[in-house]
């Protein structure tokens, strides 16, 4: 197959430019991808083409130039598609990793078969890294990573990635019984974090309290739609009234001072689900921990057994950075096989004889100042490995705080109150698609009031831009 069309790159200035891009190839032996005559991409058997109906513009695609992966490339990974050739006729979402697994390779690699396949290095990321994404009018698409959609509808379907991201944000980080919980940033994103928290307590019979917070007017009327029980507006009420007050706090404003607020107002946990590539309240990296869905909890002996809790495994390796007290090291040399050092240590060990065979990460990673947490989720600028395994954990070590600058209080009391920080990503598509069918309301709430505005594909400089406008909620760029 051959298809050749003209698409919008995203540049790394925040600009569009339009290119030629060609498609050669088919899903037995691979494509060949060149933009504007010459090579861009060479992809392997295991993907499928798709026509684009529609793409939501989200805030990884308004911040995309301060992400580590190259530019210029096509932008767009919330994308609703339709079949070509044996597929025709039929409409698909889209999950965005590229992984061995998403492509059927038989084949996997250590990540696979640890059961975390969206965490591989080598993968590539639709719209995001490499891949060209749904701001174009064909993708190429991992086989099993585009799933049929039935019992959805296309209103609905557009919002299924968002929507299945927000969902893992509460198997991540779900609430307890009793519960109260905010949406800082009822937006994008957040009106869809909504919107799973009230469908999970709904499926799940629970009883915990939503509470929405924001600065905008337009978005009162959208959070209760979306389920939250009561709306706080920051322009009335005071952020100091407001201290540890959220069992929970998920963040989804992308901003330096909503994680800042966020951290002030949790009683017990701060999850993080939206960055912006920058370093926010003094701690480095935060985009890639959320890339890598890592937690940074306060050390404790129990926080040492932490893993997600579908994950069947044990931690063993642990790696200990300078100035961690000497009463831990002995605690942890007692039950683990510790590792100690700074960063450049760290990455030498994991490409050491120790680790062949196994996944180069350690479990679990210790640090004792502000700057080691942004070390040990991305020690080289040369990369983008972490010192520790996705879904793991850097624990920090609090009993000597006088290394951690007077400007970065906020975070220092923040782990010292025991409180704790967590990620996540992507979600699964088959979950989300199940949770919708089972709550119809939900469903029909998406569809009636969180897509603000439509644009034409031949529009997307426009699109772009109402995007970063406060006034929107969900932007998404039509093809048909």
């Amino acid at each position: 197959m051959n298809l050749k069309f003209r698409a919008k790159d995203y540049l790394s200035d925040d600009s569009f430019e339009s290119a030629e891009y060609e498609y050669i190839g088919n899903q037995d032996e691979g494509w060949e991808i060149k933009r504007n005559g010459s090579p861009y991409l060479q992809l392997g058997p295991g993907y499928i083409p798709l026509k684009t109906v529609s793409c939501g513009v989200c805030s990884t695609d308004i911040d995309r130039r301060f992400l580590p992966f190259p530019l210029p490339q096509i932008i767009g990974h919330e994308v609703l598609a339709e079949g070509l050739g044996e597929n025709q006729g039929k409409q698909f979402v889209v999950e965005i990793n590229d992984t061995y697994e998403a492509r059927g390779d038989k084949n996997p690699d250590v990540f696979c078969k640890e059961g975390i396949p969206t965490h591989s290095p080598e993968r590539r990321v639709l719209g995001i890294d490499r891949l060209p994404g749904g701001f174009g009018p064909y993708i190429l698409a991992p086989v099993h990573a585009a799933i049929n959609l039935e019992g959805v509808s296309p209103k609905a379907a557009v919002l299924m990635e968002p929507f299945a991201a927000a969902l893992q944000a509460i198997i991540a980080s779900p609430p307890k019984p009793g519960d109260h919980v905010a949406v800082l940033g009822p937006r994008r994103l957040g009106s869809l974090v909504l919107a799973a928290l009230s469908s999970y307590r709904k499926t799940n019979g629970s009883n915990f309290r939503i509470t929405a917070i924001t600065r905008h007017d337009h978005l009162v009327k959208l959070a209760k739609e979306m389920g939250a029980d009561e709306i706080i507006d920051l322009r009335i009420t005071n952020v100091e009234s407001l201290k540890n007050k959220f069992d929970i706090v998920y963040d989804t404003t992308s901003t330096t001072s909503g994680f800042e607020t966020a951290l002030q107002i949790s009683k017990r946990e701060v999850h993080l689900k939206t960055t912006n590539g920058q370093s926010m309240a003094g701690i480095h990296h935060l985009t890639e921990l959320v890339v890598d869905e890592l937690s940074i909890l306060p050390y404790s002996l129990e926080n040492t057994n932490f893993h997600w809790q579908k994950e069947k495994r044990s931690n063993k390796n642990v790696f200990v950075f300078d100035g961690v007290s000497e009463s831990i090291k002995s605690e942890l040399k007692e039950r683990f096989q510790v590792y100690e050092g700074n960063a450049s240590t760290g990455e030498s060990i994991l490409n050491s004889e120790s680790f062949i065979g196994q996944m180069p990460r350690f479990d679990f990673v210790v640090v004792s100042k502000p700057d080691q947490i942004g070390f040990a989720i991305r020690p080289s600028a040369q990369h983008e490995n972490s010192l520790v395994r996705p879904r793991g954990v850097i624990l920090v070590d609090t009993t000597n705080d006088s290394d951690w600058p007077s400007d970065l209080s906020l975070v220092k009391d923040f782990f010292k109150q025991r409180k704790e920080i967590h990620s996540s990503r992507c979600g699964d598509f088959h979950m989300a698609i199940s949770l919708l069918k089972d709550n119809p309301e939900i469903t029909n709430s998406l569809e009636t009031n969180l897509i603000s505005h439509r644009f034409p594909a031949n529009q997307l400089e426009e699109a772009y831009a109402k995007a970063k406008d406060p006034s929107s909620v969900k932007v998404v760029v039509d093809f048909q």
